[in-house]
């Protein structure tokens, strides 16, 4: 080559160069042509592997689909055997009206399902019913499989408890799944059962030729068949595998693709092929590599000092990678997965070597379509998020990360996606939990009274006024002393039983919500006829009338029934929420069991109100206000380290009245702000004199975060009674973050310069976003008594305790739990390091006089 004769300065050089390239070209030449042999010979046994993986393959899916048509058998007699007509027309007494005529247990079965024996048997095993090959007609089951397996059915019947067994056994040289049920009357308690042993159903089905070729098919696998143990060639036997009966075997076989040859016939050439340009590449390399050795002399240094740059660099990213909450990830245009970070297997559970090279959207399906058209439209610049992508994860559970992807055009001109995925699942769980508490009763399911009021507001602002609704309040009668007597649990199975006799006395297009304790709410549409109304309410009484059997104790309880009426009585759903209640009232105060329409005399009790407003302010000024103090402990340091100052008003007439009853007509008369000053500067005031060492936390109204000077008041009350601001602490609910949040965030922000701290109070009850959680910076979370109460109910309001401390960690709050009652909760809320708890179990609400510091719960 020209260029290389006049980079050397001399003729032996230009030799020894040409000497050395061909004895570098030989040795080349033949180290391909080893490769080449070597793969001829790899090809070959990856084909035979192919062909024998594939026939693994298939033989998998056989025995899966096998496996599910038993499991689908046992379901389908669990449902037909769980049922209490079937337990009454089949072991009480054998219809067969009803089982064959009707066709609840005949000829639909073999028709529809492929069933070729139905059988009834007594407990003692003689057929009472039987239906073969779809025609009634009563005959002995192992007469009519040719085989003893009646004894063993009922057997393993009596070890299961009468749970659904099966079993393959061979009938007229045909593969058949038996299975069998004791028959029961399911979840039907309107049928009585009888004492002794149930009767037996029994669904038999045979693989017939044809069902396995059909069951070949949906599997993808061809001609699907049964041979003979015995006597197979080798062709044969290669695809296929022997299935083991009860009384014989038989061999399952198909026939094989053969995808190796195919590989074969498709890779030798190319393999040649490449060899061939391998070899013609390598000759002009190797005239040119001589040229390039100069140029990489000189470079070398330089890249070795980049190589260890990059090395450095590299260590540092993945050293920062590897410590976030994120993991990283990178697809090819086809989104298949190329690389992921080390902290995929830590956050999903999955190995890294079990997702590399498969697609992203299998893993995350919401986000295929999203992808695809991005790619479509080839958009290579900006950043794709995808927030809140559900996945499955290795424990086959639900989990949700938040996506960040990014079209790269590498150096060679290919185009990559990367992007990292932010782990949220404790987040949109606890989301969901506390969207769906906000808006339902967690102990009923039923929607809860802001539903019902969101839900009539919409239907009253429709555009057509020809509307009629009929509000109805309902509180049960006589129920506080079930709770007494019986116990909560036996109130709260109350609760459900009424809410489900409820949604039997509607009709379609009504309303039914639980407002709390023992209240209820009905909304009944369209009632232009009062008749309408008043058929509902006498259904309502009638049902409610009836005794309830809970846990085995008979309860009997009543019913008080405020009915208002739209537009009669207002076209506003707060008005017919009001004077329902009102309503309410004078049912109850006039007997038991009645309902009473709302008329304008009622409104009377508003003259009460404004009554109680007017003595609230004389309360505040003539100081009939008291605080009691609930200690908080710390888990940790088992001390109590801080307390609670909770308000009550002892009214000259009415003796103690509890804060629920006064702090919302506080805030309807505006004299929360008074109300709270007083509270504030007399927990300050309290706390320095009595309290050393301790802080307080008060309770504060949203109402009063949308008043400017909140921060400012406390600021100059903080002042006058000398606490540090570091003692004092601010509960507000979650609803705080509802109204105008930028004043409220800056008037948080103020009060934690100063130094108080804020919690939020009952959570998850509440209605905010959780991404508030961000913008707030609570300092910790007070987790509201009624997910404390229900820890003991299952197993799901553990784990939803235990997020919601994991959220408050993972937002650096100190999490409080309030309403502990039980030394079990106490040991519960430990394991899952709560760092606070209160509760009666504890301490209750007393004097600060008689409050005592020094009592620690083990």
């Amino acid at each position: 080559m020209m260029s290389i004769s006049i980079l050397n300065v001399g003729g032996s050089d230009t030799e020894q160069t040409r000497r050395l390239i061909n004895k570098t070209f030989t040795y080349m030449v033949s180290l391909l042509m080893g490769i080449f042999i070597i793969a001829i010979i790899s090809l070959l046994a990856i084909m035979d592997n192919v062909n024998t993986t594939n026939d693994r393959r298939d033989e998998f899916f056989l025995k899966k689909a096998l496996l599910t048509r038993q499991e689908n058998i046992r379901n389908q007699l669990k449902d037909y055997a769980e049922w209490g007509a079937a337990y009454k027309h089949l072991h009480i007494t054998i219809d067969q009206a009803w089982a064959w005529d009707k066709q609840n247990l005949g000829k639909s079965l073999y028709d529809n399902f492929g069933y070729e024996g139905v059988f009834i048997l007594s407990p003692e095993g003689s057929t009472r019913y039987s239906v073969l090959d779809g025609k009634l007609r009563l005959e002995d089951l192992d007469s009519w499989a040719g085989i003893s397996t009646k004894n063993d059915l009922l057997n393993k019947l009596s070890q299961n408890h009468g749970t659904p067994v099966s079993e393959l056994i061979q009938i007229d040289s045909v593969p058949a799944i038996v299975s069998a049920v004791w028959i029961t009357t399911g979840s039907d308690m309107s049928v009585v059962t009888l004492p002794g042993p149930p009767s037996t159903m029994v669904f038999i089905e045979k693989l017939t030729p044809e069902k396995l070729l059909t069951i070949g098919h949906d599997a993808g696998i061809k001609n699907v068949r049964t041979l003979p143990v015995k006597g197979i060639s080798q062709t044969e036997n290669r695809a296929g595998f022997t299935l083991t009966l009860k009384n014989g075997a038989v061999r399952i076989a198909w026939d094989s693709e053969n995808p190796g040859k195919a590989l074969i016939i498709f890779l030798l050439p190319l393999l040649v092929l490449s060899v061939l340009l391998t070899i013609c590449m390598t000759v002009i390399l190797m005239r040119r590599i001589m040229l390039k050795a100069r140029i990489n002399d000189e470079n070398s240094f330089l890249l070795e000092q980049a190589r260890l740059k990059l090395v450095i660099s590299e260590k540092r990213f993945r050293d920062v990678s590897e410590t976030t909450s994120d993991w990283l990830w990178e697809t090819d245009t086809n989104l298949k997965i190329v690389w992921l970070s080390e902290r995929f297997s830590t956050v999903t559970g999955f190995d890294n070597i079990e997702w590399t090279g498969r697609r992203l959207d299998e893993l995350f399906p919401s986000i295929r379509i999203a992808l695809q058209n991005s790619l479509r439209r080839q958009e290579l610049s900006g950043q794709l998020a995808f927030k809140n992508c559900p996945y499955i994860n290795s424990k086959n559970t639900t989990g949700y990360c938040t996506l960040l992807a990014k079209f790269v055009v590498q150096h060679d001109g290919s185009v990559v996606i990367r992007g990292a995925a932010n782990d949220v699942t404790l987040e949109v769980e606890a989301t969901k939990r506390v969207q769906f508490l906000s808006r339902h009763d967690e102990l009923t399911g039923l929607p809860n009274r802001y539903h019902i009021k969101e839900f009539l507001a919409g239907q009253l602002n429709k555009e057509e006024k020809d509307y009629f609704f009929s509000m109805i309040c309902l509180d049960l009668d006589k129920f506080k002393p079930v709770n007494d007597i019986f116990g909560h649990s036996t109130g709260d199975a109350l609760l459900g039983e009424v809410s489900s006799r409820l949604k039997k006395c509607i009709r379609s297009g009504d309303f039914v919500a639980r407002q709390g304790g023992d209240e209820f709410l009905i909304l009944l549409a369209d009632t232009s006829q009062l008749s309408q109304v008043e058929e509902v309410c006498r259904r309502i009484v009638q049902e409610l009338n009836r005794p309830f059997s809970i846990d085995g104790n008979d309860v009997t309880i009543g019913v008080s029934m405020g009915i208002a009426m739209a537009p009669q009585d207002s076209s506003s759903a707060n008005d017919l929420l009001r004077f329902a209640d009102i309503a309410l009232y004078e049912a109850k105060q006039s007997g038991r069991n009645k309902w009473v329409y709302y008329r304008q005399d009622m409104s009377e009790k508003l003259t009460e109100r404004r009554k109680m407003g007017s003595e609230l302010k004389n309360a505040i000024q003539e100081g009939q206000l008291y605080l009691v103090y609930q200690p908080r402990f710390n888990l940790r340091t088992s001390n109590v380290e801080a307390v609670e100052a909770l308000v009550r008003w002892r009214h000259p007439e009415h003796g103690n009245i509890m804060p629920d009853q006064f702090i919302p007509l506080a805030e309807e008369t505006g004299q929360i702000i008074h109300l709270s000053n007083w509270v504030i500067r007399k927990a300050c005031s309290d706390t320095l004199d009595k309290l050393p060492g301790l802080s307080v936390s008060v309770n504060v109204s949203p109402v009063e975060f949308q008043a400017s000077d909140l921060a400012h008041r406390i600021k100059n009350i903080l002042e006058d009674t000398g606490l540090e601001a570091t003692r004092l602490e601010i509960e507000v609910t979650e609803n705080v973050t509802l109204s105008d949040p930028e004043k409220t965030c800056q008037t948080m922000q103020t009060l934690k310069q100063m130094g108080v701290r804020i919690l939020i109070d009952d959570f998850g009850t509440g209605y905010a976003s959780l991404s508030y959680l961000r913008k707030f910076q609570f300092d910790g979370l007070k987790l509201d008594k009624s997910f404390i109460f229900s820890l003991g109910d299952s197993q799901q309001n553990q784990s939803v305790v235990e997020k919601i401390i994991d959220l408050g960690k993972a937002y650096s709050m100190e999490v409080t739990a309030e309403g502990v009652e039980t030394a079990d909760q106490l040991s519960f809320l430990k394991k899952n390091k709560c760092d606070e708890v209160q509760g009666y179990f504890l301490g209750k609400p007393v004097t600060i006089t008689d409050l005592n510091l020094s009592l620690v719960k083990s």
